[in-house]
């Protein structure tokens, strides 16, 4: 059906990228890797702990809930509809084209950002490794070849294959949590009663703290939607999706609880916690585990790189679809005719993800303060893409004649929910430069629905084509079905109008099919 709703057109079923290969174990690593949740692990609890005092995993804890609450609007478009284009797609079916682009320029925009955080906290942890074998790292050069080897190993990862580069991903992340969960098990059991019950004693906790908290925490979750990038290649996407994106809300969300109540714990006091450049460190020294400081810097490094290769798989994907239906360059659909991974656009945004960070960094920034600059305004990529797929859900499921209360009090609850956060990140207004952030951000959505523009006014037709790419479509369930012969009713006069056409075939389309070509 047309992504407004104003009429049928044939919907595509993509031939360039690998169907079919991606089991439920890589989905779901995916979006474990979109979250890079060891990275967040070492750092985060800190920062929150510096509002929410010894509140730091309630923090978390209502983060979560907000979390699988988005989660469970992405699982409503999931098990009804799958594409590589993502919450792009999503959108298109329930707020039409113009709603569609924004949300997948957002998104774009998201991954893009928070690949250069992959690339910086790569330069930082792989060098603090190197340091800690007797190889100090100095200099911006040394800097800068770090990260030109990450950006590049990231994209040659995802070029060879989605199933090779999440697998690379999962591992990489499953090292990194089991170095740092080796800390925090240490902590727990060698703490003794030291500190048992401070994550407990809310008695002095301040709402506003708690809540800012919450608003950290949210930040953290950021790219656990991005199974949804793989609609064309997962086994069964309509249900490997949901589960991954809502088991990966869940997972992480118990590690983050676990991770800040007992660093809380560890220290024993939270300002002495937000004081620490390096908890998970300074507690492996505390607790005898000085010897394996290494092993957490690799770790933490491997979660980095894990999360440069989520996001490039992901952003390509949602270029890749645009491309396939004229919304942007046609050449961004091409997808490899052997590795089946759409390589033209993981050419362009690979650039991309490299040489802003050197830029900021051979400006005289510190790697810290790049990581801030580009992780809040990728933050905002991802809040815009979550509140139009949050608002499109009742259109969607009204369109298909689904449409349930429960669903648009779920909508009503996560656009609240998240404008909430967003309000919480510019007011009261950041000082410089961290106040420039919503503003270049805001350029670069004002850039991308120009393109939109200029492209819809010279092709009219071109919104007859965004949201049509669809694997495997699954009919409409309306409220009304056939009414039975012995009814005296006629047999299809309950049926939806706006039922979507039958999927075309190869055979249906032209000849030239241009995501084979290299």
């Amino acid at each position: 059906m047309s992504a407004q709703g104003t009429g049928p057109h044939p919907v595509h079923s993509d031939t360039g990228l690998a169907h079919g290969t991606m089991s439920q174990l890589d989905v779901m690593a995916q979006s474990v890797a979109g979250i890079a949740p060891s990275a967040a692990m070492a750092t985060t609890p800190a920062l929150i702990a510096l509002y929410a005092g010894q509140g730091a995993w309630l923090s978390y804890v209502a983060a979560t809930v907000v979390v699988i609450l988005v989660g469970l609007v992405a699982t409503q478009f999931g098990r009804r509809f799958a594409s590589s284009g993502s919450l792009y797609s999503y959108v298109a079916r329930g707020l039409g084209p113009g709603g569609a682009f924004a949300a997948g320029w957002g998104l774009v925009i998201g991954y893009a950002f928070i690949a250069m955080i992959g690339v910086i906290g790569t330069g930082i942890y792989f060098g603090s490794f190197l340091t800690l074998l007797g190889l100090p790292v100095g200099g911006t050069l040394a800097v800068c070849i770090i990260l030109a080897v990450a950006a590049v190993g990231a994209a040659a990862f995802a070029i060879i294959g989605i199933k090779i580069s999440t697998r690379v991903g999962l591992v990489l992340e499953i090292v990194s949590v089991a170095a740092i969960l080796l800390v925090l098990i240490a902590v727990l059991v060698g703490s003794g009663a030291r500190g048992t019950t401070t994550p407990f004693d809310l008695s002095t906790l301040s709402f506003d703290g708690v809540a800012f908290g919450i608003v950290l925490g949210v930040l953290g979750f950021v790219g656990f939607e991005s199974a949804a990038s793989l609609g064309a290649e997962a086994r069964n996407p309509h249900r490997a999706i949901p589960r991954a994106v809502l088991g990966s809300a869940v997972l992480v969300g118990i590690l983050y609880v676990f991770a800040a109540y007992t660093l809380v714990r560890g220290f024993g006091d939270p300002n002495a916690l937000s004081s620490s450049t390096a908890p998970i460190s300074d507690l492996a020294g505390q607790y005898g585990l000085g010897g394996v400081s290494w092993i957490v810097d690799l770790g933490i490094t491997a979660s980095f790189f894990a999360v440069t290769i989520a996001c490039i798989n992901a952003s390509s994907r949602i270029l890749y679809t645009m491309g396939e239906e004229d919304i942007l360059p046609r050449a961004l659909g091409r997808a490899h005719s052997t590795y089946k991974t759409p390589h033209v656009a993981i050419g362009l945004i690979a650039p991309v993800v490299l040489v802003v960070p050197i830029i900021l960094v051979v400006s005289g920034m510190t790697p810290l303060n790049v990581i801030t600059y580009t992780g809040t305004i990728g933050t905002f990529g991802y809040m815009l893409a979550y509140v139009l797929m949050a608002v499109a859900l009742p259109f969607f499921l009204r369109k298909r004649d689904e449409f349930n209360p429960l669903s648009a009090v779920l909508a009503v609850v996560v656009v609240a929910a998240l404008l909430y956060v967003f309000y919480k990140n510019v007011i009261p207004v950041p000082e410089y430069p961290l106040n420039l952030m919503p503003w270049i951000f805001l350029g670069l959505v004002v850039l991308g629905l120009a393109w939109y523009a200029v492209a819809r006014a010279r092709r009219p037709q071109l919104v007859e084509e965004v949201g049509s790419f669809e694997e495997e479509p699954v009919p409409p369930h309306a409220r009304h079905r056939h009414r039975s012969p012995s009814s005296g009713g006629p047999a299809a006069s309950a049926e939806p109008t706006s039922s979507p056409p039958p999927e075309r075939t190869r055979s249906d389309r032209p000849q030239e099919n241009p995501h084979e070509k290299q």
